[in-house]
Parts: C-alpha cells; sequence; structure tokens
C-alpha cells in the first residue's frame, strides 16, 4: 500500500524539479573552478544566496539569472557571449531580467578583466549556483518569463 503512494509522489517531485542539461565540453580547461572561485568574491555579496531571504537580496540570485539566460541561450557559447556582454556593459535593453532591473536597479559594471568574467558565466552556466528554499515563491512571481526553471 505504501508503496502505490511513493511512487506518484516521486514522479511528481521529479516533475516539478526539472534538471536541465548544458554541454560543458566547450567550456576552457580550467574556467568553471575558476569561475566558482571568483563568484565567492565578485557575485556572492549581492546575488549569493546563503542566508539571505528572498526580501534581503540586493540582486537577483544566480539561479534565477542562470535560468533565465538558459531559456533564451541554450547553447554553451551563446548563453556565455550573451551574459558576459551584460556583465560587461549592463544596459537595461539587454537585460534578460526586467522585472529584477525594476526590482533592484541597473547592474553596475564590475572592475574584472573579460577572461575571468567568462570564466564565473561558465561556472553559472554549469549550475554551480545555489538554489534557496524560497526559489519556488520567485518562480511564481516570474512565471510568466522565458526563463528555464
Amino acid at each position: 500500500m505504501k508503496r502505490t503512494f511513493l511512487l506518484p509522489a516521486i514522479i511528481l517531485l521529479a516533475a516539478c524539479d526539472k534538471a536541465v542539461e548544458v554541454d560543458l565540453a566547450a567550456a576552457p580547461p580550467g574556467a568553471i573552478k575558476q569561475g566558482v572561485d571568483l563568484m565567492s568574491t565578485y557575485c556572492q555579496t549581492c546575488h549569493g544566496v546563503g542566508k539571505f531571504e528572498i526580501d534581503e537580496m540586493l540582486a537577483p540570485p544566480l539561479w534565477a539569472v542562470r535560468a533565465h539566460y538558459l531559456g533564451a541561450y541554450p547553447e554553451p557559447e551563446a548563453f556565455v557571449d550573451a551574459m558576459a556582454a551584460f556583465i560587461i556593459e549592463p544596459q537595461q535593453e539587454t537585460s534578460r531580467m526586467p522585472l529584477a532591473v525594476a526590482d533592484y536597479g541597473l547592474k553596475a559594471p564590475i572592475s574584472m578583466d573579460e577572461e575571468k568574467i567568462r570564466a564565473v558565466v561558465w561556472a553559472i552556466y554549469a549550475g554551480q549556483v545555489e538554489k534557496p528554499s524560497w526559489s519556488r515563491d520567485y518562480e511564481k512571481r516570474h512565471r510568466d518569463c522565458e526563463a528555464v526553471w
């Protein structure tokens, strides 16, 4: 009897949290590890989730940024090119997240060379980002967006 209820629950949970397959073959050697290391210094203060709740964030969480870019650019090179271009020169017209711009303002440029920016973006593309406990609420608010949740 317990198995009858357990199997549908497992199927339902698996369907609700879609895994997105990504192609990491094009990533330069060592880029993803370098990007992960750089994220802790350059990204986590504003985009990190960790102890932050949704109303304490200074910028959209990186897992949401990743979802929005994957929805528009599923191919690795296009994803990295588009996100790196936005990080280098943030413009409202090229933002993949207009609601985030409205909530947080336009991203400030950072002082990091392009090679390091691209390494960070490879790490984001690879899914090296934390998904917070409040992610479902965030997804509901942004359900009309073209993100890959």
